[in-house]
């Protein structure tokens, strides 16, 4: 069995700074290419998207917005609380589901979705 998620990571996640971090300085850029790379491989939508340790929910929101069925995975409660508020600020396209989980031990099915995002615990 794996090890619990460490009580350093979910400290530091709790101060709630991946809420903004892709919308200032160099997350700029790594939002912008992060979607430019997922665009070019994702089938249209309506698709079923796995974002696992999806953080609180920029990517799991954008896609959602564009028409995608998006779960969202993450390890800190409180990521999945902000991702959860995130897709209730956007009624017309919510996200499907937010959850807590861990990327290491998912509790999905082998190939039950076309789309895997894994750029947090990467």
């Amino acid at each position: 069995m794996n090890e619990p998620t460490p009580c350093e990571m979910q400290a530091y996640y709790e101060l709630g700074l991946e809420a903004n971090r892709l919308f200032h300085g160099h997350g700029h850029l790594e939002l912008a290419r992060s979607q430019e790379i997922i665009l070019r491989h994702l089938p249209p939508p309506p698709c079923a998207v796995l974002d696992v340790g999806g953080g609180p929910g920029v990517y799991a929101c954008w896609l959602a917005a564009r028409g995608h069925r998006v779960t969202l995975i993450d390890a800190s409660p409180f990521h999945v609380k902000q991702a959860s508020e995130a897709s209730r600020r956007q009624p017309h396209a919510p996200i499907a589901e937010c959850r807590l989980g861990d990327a290491r031990r998912l509790d999905v099915d082998s190939a039950s979705v076309p789309v895997v995002l894994l750029l947090g615990p990467l």
